[in-house]
């Protein structure tokens, strides 16, 4: 439903035009000539007539300047004053507010991506009030050749971007079959990103901005959104990462962070540091190499807005391998002890010895570290140790001592 554009209210003005007609027409005979009267005879009685007639003609033309004058100087007292039929004074000050226009669904552009739907801009500076309910209403659609998912669910959630967020709710709602239309009613006014879920496919979300003109809460406002949402085959992500040589680092962990509902996916490098993604759907992500947490180089933003994104090669800094020795207070090899710790600026270990109780920790920055290691819940060690150029390969030996 949209708010209806007002038309000024004109019954003043035309009654003023008939008044003014009645008055040109009610002065008797001499304005117009009786029906069945003769013509009156040749003569000096023909040129009192025609002095009569030209006197009357001037009148006329006086009484018509006169109301002109009248009717535009009533026109610009009504605009500049505010008194009008249809203004209305805006801020409590004399400037005046027309009634608001025909907002039926114009689009604005909002920062990050999509779509606003609101008033025109002209508008754009009157203060929106969100009480009352509204209804989101749309269709969903795939291009042809592709099949319609046997089942998908619709996702309302409060936009991150458009006013009234906070009034917003979430709605989650499940379908099945072949049923490709849906219509949510009694939402709070506010805010929100609708969106479809389907396995193996993905959606452009859209954001929308459902509302009332502060001033005209008796008016329905935008109370409405018709969207139509396209559910495409989710998409691939890849790329290959370098190090400090040119050479593609291999094993690497590779991890995309969904930066609107943190979702995660990871991947590791192969031997010649290419890494893929599969079924990345549309949306705004953050791809951290090493770990995720602490990442090896500052996490770089991206956006999946197609079947297929192919990330700029990515360049890591040197790094190292450590080979840590853990063993007990007899010097005895400790298999499967949980080695964890970090180090400054970068470089986070998370790994387990082997059965000869070493452990290898790759892609360590140069820095400082803490490792602590823990087994069999009674055998736990602690130790520092440093990372740079001039040990390259360097062997760490933990020890483990029993728990007192």
């Amino acid at each position: 439903m949209s708010i209806d554009r007002y038309e000024p209210h004109h019954a003043p003005v035309s009654a003023f035009f008939r008044k003014a007609s009645l008055l040109s027409t009610d002065r008797g005979p001499t304005s117009r000539q009786a029906m069945g009267t003769r013509p009156p005879a040749r003569g000096k009685a023909c040129g009192s007539s025609s002095t009569g007639l030209l006197m009357g003609l001037c009148l006329l033309i006086c009484g018509g300047l006169v109301i002109g004058l009248v009717l535009f100087g009533r026109q610009a007292g009504g605009l500049t004053d505010g008194s009008g039929p249809g203004s209305t004074p805006m801020n409590g000050g004399g400037d005046v507010m027309s009634a608001p226009p025909n907002a039926n669904g114009d689009l604005t552009p909002v920062s990050g991506g999509g779509i606003q739907v609101g008033l025109p801009m002209e508008w754009k500076n009157y203060e929106k009030t969100f009480d009352g309910s509204c209804t989101i209403s749309g269709m969903i659609e795939v291009d042809p050749g592709v099949e319609f998912p046997p089942e998908w669910r619709l996702v309302i959630k409060p936009s991150q971007l458009a006013l009234g967020r906070n009034r917003a709710i979430e709605r989650i709602v499940e379908y099945q079959g072949a049923e490709r239309t849906f219509e949510e009613f009694d939402l709070p006014m506010g805010g929100y990103r609708v969106h479809v879920e389907a396995a193996g496919m993905s959606c452009r979300g859209q954001e929308v901005m459902l509302f009332k003109l502060k001033g005209f809460e008796n008016l329905p406002g935008k109370n409405h959104a018709h969207l139509l949402l396209k559910l495409i085959p989710a998409g691939m992500a890849e790329g290959i990462v370098r190090d400090s040589d040119g050479v593609g680092v291999g094993n690497l962990p590779v991890f995309i962070e969904n930066q609107r509902d943190r979702g995660r996916q990871s991947t590791r490098t192969d031997g010649s540091g290419y890494w893929r993604i599969e079924e990345v759907i549309e949306d705004a992500y953050l791809l951290s190499l090493g770990n995720i947490d602490r990442p090896l180089i500052e996490a770089q933003p991206f956006g999946m807005v197609g079947p297929r994104y192919t990330h700029p090669d990515l360049t890591i800094p040197r790094t190292r391998t450590v080979t840590v020795r853990v063993v007990d207070e007899e010097g005895i090899p400790v298999a499967t002890a949980r080695l964890r710790g970090q180090g400054q600026p970068a470089g986070v270990i998370d790994v387990s010895s082997e059965a000869d109780g070493t452990a290898q920790i790759p892609f360590l920055p140069d820095g400082e570290y803490t490792l602590r290691g823990e087994a069999r819940g009674e055998l736990l060690g602690v130790t520092v140790f440093e990372v740079d150029g001039d040990s390259p390969g360097r062997a760490v030996t933990l020890q483990l001592t029993r728990r007192h």
